[in-house]
């Protein structure tokens, strides 16, 4: 993750330098507002984080903004807003059942294989795609939950948890810790896009969250009473036009 950080600044730094000097050169005909300056450069740093993580909804909403923002020097006047909303959604849905199995080898948290998720350890855990919630209780120290265009609920149980993998696109994913113990550390890994998660967690974890967020929300409920002998569990990840919300029960 943290060379994939430096490689991301590093390209975000030199398209910054490049915008600043070929608006300062007047290369480009059509006159800039500085608020657009603004705008361009926080949705073209969104697009380069979303493409060095491969979140597809990102990329494709970072691309449509900036078309929306430049939409006259394009000429598209004609289909902004929604009509190039509406088209980057179905784009970003279709990508995503087109190149899940080629993202996932990037992803060395979690595998695909027709409908089942496995990670480094634990059960392959099929899920359902339906309307009705997809739940179960889940006896093991490691997670696997992948859920798409569903929702998913996990009542986790374990005397000595390690690690959860939690993956959730377009759709929505509810994940209960309150019956498992943790002896020293325990991972989280979160990626979310176009859909929410949430996780229930026991009030006494410290709870350290290394998250990076792309239009985004993350949001925490409650109020840890963690001390020197509680857990440390490390939540990690994406949430790409999603909503992660972290429960203290």
């Amino acid at each position: 993750m943290r060379n994939r950080n430096g490689i991301f600044w590093g390209i975000f730094l030199l398209l910054s330098a490049a915008i600043l000097v070929i608006s300062q050169l007047h290369l480009i005909t059509y006159s800039f507002s500085f608020w657009t300056m603004v705008a361009t450069i926080f949705l073209v740093a969104v697009l380069i984080k979303s493409a060095v993580y491969f979140s597809i909804p990102g990329t494709v909403f970072s691309l449509a903004f900036l078309a929306i923002l430049y939409a006259e020097p394009l000429g598209i006047t004609a289909i902004v807003p929604w009509t190039l909303l509406g088209a980057a959604l179905l784009v970003s849905i279709g990508l995503s059942m087109i190149f899940r199995p080629l993202i996932a080898k990037h992803r060395p948290w979690i595998n695909y294989r027709k409908g089942y998720t496995k990670g480094h350890h634990g059960p392959f855990v099929k899920m359902d795609y339906t309307a009705d919630p997809d739940v179960k209780t889940v006896d093991d120290p490691d997670v696997n939950v992948y859920v798409k265009m569903g929702t998913s609920i996990r009542y986790v149980k374990s005397d000595d948890f390690n690690s959860a993998n939690i993956d959730v696109s377009m759709g929505d994913a509810k994940v209960y810790f309150d019956n498992v113990k943790v002896h020293d550390t325990a991972t989280i890994n979160i990626n979310v896009s176009l859909g929410g998660v949430e996780l229930f967690v026991p009030r006494n974890w410290n709870v350290v969250k290394g998250l990076d967020n792309n239009m985004g929300a993350i949001s925490e409920v409650g109020n840890p009473i963690s001390d020197v002998d509680s857990p440390n569990v490390t939540v990690v990840g994406l949430v790409s036009l999603g909503n992660l919300k972290i429960n203290y029960v």
